[in-house]
């Protein structure tokens, strides 16, 4: 266990498509700074099995769940103390968008966005987002290596759309403060280098932007 650094961002988002080690880093710095974590709790959603097997079927009950979900997460993570201790999440809330508008019909996404748009505004901002990417053949090697039943059915032409969606996204990005990871030669499971390395990437480029606002 280690203090955070004086200099460090004090709500940290990690995100990316599906396999690409978000979960793992959050938990690996947490466990570095004793941080207080926000994890997307997916296997509590009763149709994502069935999703995998049939999008088309499933894609509204499945994103809805999520929505909702994620929507009472966040609600009960803006009641915490923000300032006082580290808090990392594995996902941004704007995640329930960007797959409805991948998996939902056009008048399936219009009623989803009618309770998208009441619940995005009460949405706590990070500090920081961590976009982590990597090709398609190391994600789905990833998936296949951490053996999740229902995920071994996965489309890959989904999984590649869903990696080109946030990369769009990510490019117009400026909301807040963004750094790009590329995972592909990094293994932050089991590498503490790498955590090292990334500790002081963070600690560096927030120290910058401090200057930055500062001297505006």
């Amino acid at each position: 266990m280690s203090l955070i650094p004086s200099e460090f961002p004090r709500y940290i988002v990690i995100e990316g498509p599906i396999g690409v080690g978000k979960t793992t880093l959050v938990e690996r710095l947490a466990a570095r700074f004793n941080a207080r974590t926000v994890l997307e709790i997916f296997e509590e959603n009763p149709f994502l099995a069935s999703f995998y097997k049939d999008r088309d079927r499933f894609a509204f009950q499945t994103e809805m769940f999520f929505l909702l979900s994620r929507y009472r997460q966040q609600e009960e993570f803006s009641q915490t103390d923000l300032f006082s201790t580290l808090h990392i999440s594995d996902y941004l809330f704007v995640k329930c968008r960007l797959f409805a508008s991948l998996t939902l019909s056009d008048h399936e996404l219009a009623l989803y966005d009618r309770m998208y748009n009441i619940l995005t505004t009460q949405i706590p901002q990070p500090d920081l987002v961590l976009h982590l990417h990597a090709p398609l053949d190391t994600l789905l090697s990833r998936i296949s290596n951490r053996g999740r039943p229902y995920e071994q059915r996965m489309d890959p032409d989904y999984l590649d759309r869903l990696r080109s969606l946030y990369h769009n996204y990510f490019m117009h990005y400026d909301e807040t403060n963004l750094m790009e990871i590329d995972t592909s030669d990094v293994n932050f499971a089991e590498s503490d280098e790498a955590i090292d390395n990334l500790i002081g990437m963070i600690q560096d480029a927030w120290r910058a932007q401090n200057a930055l606002t500062s001297q505006s």
